[in-house]
């Protein structure tokens, strides 16, 4: 409702709504003149005559969504087409001057003008750019079509002359009327078979949808197909040092595959997948300049048409985000272990202590490895990550996680369990710090050769040791995906979410992760995805995620 009274503000947004209402009147008119003529024929069917007119009329249809959304390409094929109209429209009007004016025929010209000189006037409101590579390779593929089709229009009219159209046809008549088959220049030909009609009709079906593609991806939205830039990335990386406010904040540096918009000391990463601007959860920077840096994402966003979504976002900003007409979805809680509190309850339960001794009869002992990393243990770390995604479901994600990568580990302090013989035989990496007194982790992988319990067991000697270091007080474990949505509202898409979380476990267990991490009896807090418009719109979100996280 907050887009809708935005838009309903400009004068474009009500030529769109007059396109539209026109494109509306056309139809009901192309159809009851049809009608009209079928019964003047005797007929008894309603048979639908795709003509030129009809074909406008869905144009314009068409065209009203895309001035709506102030797509640049739009206005100028608006412009096209009513102008197109006009031609049509002025030559009947002017040759029935001397019999006296007809008032249909003056509307049908003074209406399509009065909306020609709207578009004009408000052209300067449409901004909206369309991704002209993609529709430059789209046309490629419809001019082979459109010759294919050509090819075999015209032999179809050649071999069927005499027995299917009741005449003769040259190559030159041939090839005319299959150019020409709304009968804009020529009397239309009768088929007087079966066979005929199905050979028009297959004719006109495929040019149009040749044509269709072409003018659909007229419009599509524009592609990110910008590199990451390294010097937004170091102002983007001391923008985190001076306000820091989130353990995850190192996954808008890396991995590198993110953009950056500032907008004084605020900035926004994002990545652009299937027309949509995933942001890297919240705006980072000065607060106060917050507000300023997400308006000016909205104007890229709808600039390049695309959507904007906050994925992973924090609850700092929800009054914020609320004001500017998005939804905040739940998408799960994240899992922040208070250091010593573990220490002094959970840690002494008999499940980790089991787990502690376990270990250490098996002569396992660990070690705290500051970067760089020798080449020995980084490629012992690789076969050990390798092992591990060789089992079923796991797989390398990026975007807003990492992925095994030597020069990432190199920045990382790297725990490692060591067996009795000393081989390493499972690891976790603590990601750089960016909010003082918390620390995160990564990648927590084992070996096919390491007892089981070992992420525990890895887990356990990580929090003692950051126990000892006094300066860390918070261990973020991660998210908890779909979580905690129990007390979420009880909305349709929310149902969807606690069916999915419920039944996953044949394909990834969310409810086995969240126990795990529930072990640590950590304090959790909700996450969301931050998005504009209803359940289809977030599917289309998750789509795109889903894509930009793969490495």
């Amino acid at each position: 409702m907050y887009m809708l009274l935005r838009r309903m503000k400009r004068p474009s947004w009500w030529v769109a709504v007059a396109v539209g209402v026109h494109g509306g009147v056309l139809i009901g008119q192309a159809l009851l003149r049809q009608f009209h003529a079928s019964r003047l024929a005797g007929g008894h069917d309603f048979d639908i005559i795709i003509d030129a007119p009809l074909l406008l009329s869905l144009v314009l249809l068409q065209l009203s969504l895309l001035l709506a959304r102030r797509k640049r390409n739009a206005w100028l094929c608006a412009m096209a087409t009513y102008l197109f109209w006009l031609g049509l429209n002025t030559a009947p009007l002017l040759s029935s001057i001397h019999s006296g004016f007809s008032w249909p025929r003056i509307v049908s010209v003074a209406l399509p003008t009065t909306v020609l000189l709207a578009l004009w006037v408000t052209r300067r409101d449409f901004v909206v750019q369309s991704d002209l590579r993609t529709f430059a390779s789209s046309v490629r593929v419809v001019v082979l079509v459109l010759v294919a089709t050509f090819l075999y229009g015209t032999a179809g009219f050649l071999l069927m002359e005499h027995r299917d159209f009741h005449q003769e046809l040259s190559l030159a008549g041939a090839m005319h009327y299959t150019i020409d088959q709304f009968s804009l220049t020529t009397d239309p030909l009768h088929a007087y078979t079966r066979r005929a009609a199905i050979f028009q009709g297959s004719l006109t079906f495929v040019s149009i949808s040749a044509v269709a593609f072409a003018f659909l991806s007229f419009f599509q939205p524009l592609r990110a197909r910008y590199g990451h830039h390294r010097a937004d990335a170091a102002r983007a990386r001391e923008l985190i040092r001076r306000f820091p406010a989130d353990s995850e904040d190192f996954f808008k540096l890396w991995p590198e595959d993110k953009m950056y918009l500032f907008a004084g000391n605020a900035a926004i990463a994002y990545k652009v997948r299937r027309g949509v601007a995933l942001a890297v959860g919240d705006p980072f920077g000065d607060p106060a300049a917050v507000p300023e840096v997400i308006e000016r994402f909205e104007e890229l966003c709808f600039v390049n048409d695309w959507r904007p979504a906050f994925i992973h976002a924090t609850p700092r900003f929800k009054t914020l985000f609320e004001h500017r007409g998005y939804h905040m979805q739940p998408i799960g809680e994240e899992a922040l272990v208070d250091v010593a509190a573990f220490a002094a309850t959970a840690a002494q339960r008999k499940y980790f202590r089991e787990i502690r001794n376990r270990f250490t009869k098996l002569g396992f002992t660990t070690e705290l490895l500051q970067p760089p990393h020798q080449a020995a243990v980084l490629e012992r770390l690789h076969t050990i990550s390798d092992e591990w995604l060789q089992k079923p479901g796991r797989t390398e994600r990026g975007f807003m996680m990492g992925y095994f990568e030597i020069s990432y580990l190199q920045r990382c302090p790297i725990m490692v369990a060591h067996d009795a013989a000393g081989t390493i035989q499972a690891f976790i990496n603590l990601l750089p710090a960016t909010k003082p007194g918390e620390a995160n982790y990564d990648l927590l992988r084992a070996s096919q050769r390491a007892p089981g319990n070992s992420s525990d067991y890895l887990l356990l000697e990580l929090l003692a040791q950051l126990q000892r270091d006094s300066a860390i007080t918070r261990l973020n474990l991660g998210l908890s995906p779909l979580a905690g949505l129990d007390d979420a509202p009880d909305t349709l898409l929310n149902r969807t979410l606690r069916l999915v979380y419920a039944g996953s476990d044949r394909f990834y267990s969310f409810r086995g992760l969240h126990r795990f991490k529930a072990k640590y009896e950590p304090i959790w807090e909700d996450r969301y995805a931050v998005y504009q418009g209803g359940a289809a719109d977030f599917s289309r979100i998750m789509r795109a995620l889903v894509q930009a996280m793969k490495p």
